[in-house]
């Protein structure tokens, strides 16, 4: 994630967390709590708002949320009473094999693709044996510079990846894939894949 990338975050994030909070990928959340132990620890990869560790609370999930916005982290801690940290993905500092599960709903998205495999390898290390890991990232190739609507139609750079790409970076960084599917959204087309720990 570049600065430019976190400076608009800062910037609109109280706009941010009021644009997306109410917006819950239900079935995507359900599957994914379906495949945590009960009372299980997940970590939400740039957790905005803070509004699916809300979710998880609410299934009794040890939930944590980080982000590398510390404006986001102070709208998630506004908004919501749980476990939430400034942290960049790209240097995770928890310990091995800490969580039953990471989600990262559109949080990889903003990860430069030179970054994105470094990242996928610290999941896997702060992963349990068969943790279970969610992605979703834009389809399509490169990484472009996009006005995004959420953030004052400011410019930010966005990384958006093919099926067998991501899938590939998946399984080097010691994942196996359980399932990967498509889904239209308003203005892209999402990658969604459900994905093991090996």
């Amino acid at each position: 994630m570049n600065n430019g990338v976190i400076e608009s975050f800062n910037k609109f994030a109280e706009q941010y967390a009021d644009i997306t909070f109410l917006n819950i990928l239900q079935y995507e959340l359900n599957r994914f709590i379906s495949l945590i132990p009960r009372e299980g620890k997940v970590l939400d990869l740039g957790c905005g708002g803070g509004r699916d560790v809300q979710y998880f609370a609410d299934f009794k999930l040890e939930a944590v949320g980080i982000d590398a916005s510390i404006k986001l982290i102070d709208e998630a801690k506004k908004r919501v009473n749980g476990n939430f940290e400034v942290m960049d993905m790209r240097n995770l500092t928890f310990k091995d094999e800490e969580f039953n599960g990471v989600w990262a709903q559109d949080a990889i998205s903003y990860v430069t693709k030179e970054d994105v495999i470094n990242v996928l390898k610290h999941i896997s290390r702060i992963l349990k044996k068969e943790g279970v890991f969610f992605i979703s990232v834009r389809k399509g190739s490169d990484e472009i510079l996009i006005l995004h609507e959420k953030l004052g139609k400011n410019e930010v750079m966005v990384g958006f990846y093919e099926i067998n790409e991501l899938e590939a970076l998946l399984r080097e960084a010691g994942f196996e894939i359980m399932n990967t599917y498509i889904q239209d959204g308003n203005d892209f087309t999402w990658i969604n894949i459900f994905a093991k720990k090996i």
